[in-house]
């Protein structure tokens, strides 16, 4: 009887001190963000620093419209203008967003961002494509002149048999001056088709 009760005693004894051996381990990381218990703490993600301008509202952008009849470039060899066989690649232009912060003078700066595709042909035999996107910054009324306009060129990499690329421009030299309505209109520009 005696040494069953010994050997009960030191069971629970045994438990105990490797369940507070174990909590130990885990509780001396907790002092730091890259342990296990931080990590779980903050929810796996550093501290957020909170400004003020973690309430401001969001600053207004204005809209963004794409030109009709500029989403799409089809390149084609030389002498085989719209057959199929002679088509180098297609460009699209498919996404675009804007986001907008302020000025100390009052203005805002856009960042504007654009995405498409490049899908290479049957003639086309690799090498570097520089897609024309025109960005214009226009005033709300009709047949005013954009108060700025500038072709942004979008280099794309794409091997001969590759399938479509994805491209990407992230662009934020644009502003608007402060109380003015304008809007963004954008779109490919490859000039004066010869």
């Amino acid at each position: 009887m005696m040494i069953r009760t010994f050997r009960a005693v030191s069971a629970t004894k045994i438990k105990l001190a490797f369940g507070a051996g174990l909590c130990a381990v885990v509780l001396s990381g907790c002092g730091g963000a890259d342990s296990v218990a931080g990590k779980v703490i903050s929810g796996g993600r550093a501290p957020i620093e909170v400004t003020p301008e973690t309430f401001a509202p969001p600053v207004p952008c204005p809209p963004m419209q794409l030109k009709p009849n500029t989403y799409l470039i089809m390149n084609y060899v030389r002498g085989k203008q719209n057959e199929p066989s002679g088509l180098r690649y297609q460009a699209t232009v498919e996404e675009w967003a804007v986001t907008c912060t302020s000025e100390a003078d009052g203005g805002r700066r856009m960042k504007l961002g654009f995405s498409g595709d490049v899908t290479p042909g049957p003639a086309w035999q690799g090498g570097d494509i520089v897609l024309p996107l025109r960005v214009a910054v226009v005033p709300g009324g009709e047949d005013e002149k954009p108060l700025s306009s500038e072709i942004l060129k979008i280099p794309v990499s794409i091997a001969a048999g590759a399938p479509a690329e994805t491209w990407t421009l992230i662009e934020n030299k644009f502003t608007i001056p402060a109380g003015a309505s304008v809007k963004i209109v954008f779109g490919f520009d490859e000039g004066r088709r010869r």
